[in-house]
């Protein structure tokens, strides 16, 4: 079985946090003046995108 270390700094979970909180500005902003199912299918498009690349990524067992 492989291994994967991956080292986090604090400058890159302070990024990741910063970036959570931005997407989810955006998507309030979406909710307030489109509509909430915009909001809605956005946010379920971003959730697929983000377990696609992890699925792509995540080394698999032959």
């Amino acid at each position: 079985m492989q291994s994967i270390n991956i080292h986090l700094t604090g400058r890159s979970v302070l990024t990741g946090l910063l970036l959570l909180a931005v997407v989810l500005g955006v998507l309030a902003l979406v909710w307030l003046l489109v509509t909430p199912a915009w909001a809605i299918g956005i946010g379920a498009g971003l959730v697929l995108l983000i377990r696609g690349l992890v699925w792509l990524f995540k080394p698999h067992s032959e």
